[in-house]
């Protein structure tokens, strides 16, 4: 172990060098505003400070949560001299309540580093799902209510790769008869 001490405490210096080297010692904060213009277009202003000073310069992306990963709207805006970055905002992004949460992020700023902040809106455009056919035979209903072709399709595969093997089976059993009558 006493060989090893050196090795480990230079290791230790090495690692706490490179994690102070990309350390960020300034804070950055961000805030979402939502607005409608001549009741057809949408807004959504990002104010983007720190310390209480509006930033200047900062790359700001807006995006929409989504299922799986978040929606991009439009490309990432730079920060005026107030410190706002401005996002115009379809209006037929779907939602079930008609709420969207809005994500704006802020990517490798060589200042601040990576931050996002979040904030919702009733901003989408509601969508009811229709359930009618929950009762009818189709592709995406459970088992019993699967469609009649496939029902049969699939018992008449079934059958035909298990008699293959039952012939196979039959075949076999055969050719060992034709070989004890032939002593």
């Amino acid at each position: 172990m006493e060989k090893y001490k050196y090795f480990i405490t230079i290791c230790a210096l090495m690692l706490f060098s490179v994690t102070s080297l990309f350390a960020q010692d300034k804070q950055a904060k961000m805030a979402l505003t939502f607005a409608t213009l001549n009741d057809t277009i949408n807004v959504c202003n990002v104010s983007v400070t720190s310390d209480g000073k509006p930033l200047d310069g900062v790359s700001v992306g807006l995006f929409v949560k989504r299922l799986f990963t978040p929606l991009p709207i439009g490309k990432a805006v730079t920060t005026d001299t107030t410190g706002i970055a401005s996002f115009e905002v379809p209006n037929d992004i779907p939602s079930p309540d008609g709420n969207l949460t809005f994500i704006a992020k802020v990517e490798d700023d060589e200042n601040y580093g990576t931050f996002e902040s979040t904030g919702d809106a009733k901003l989408g455009i509601v969508v009811a799902s229709d359930n009618s056919h929950v009762d009818e035979r189709s592709i995406f209903a459970n088992r019993s209510k699967a469609p009649v072709y496939f029902i049969a399709a699939s018992l008449i595969i079934i059958s035909l790769v298990w008699g293959t093997l039952l012939w196979a089976v039959l075949q076999v059993f055969k050719i060992k008869g034709l070989r004890s009558k032939k002593k």
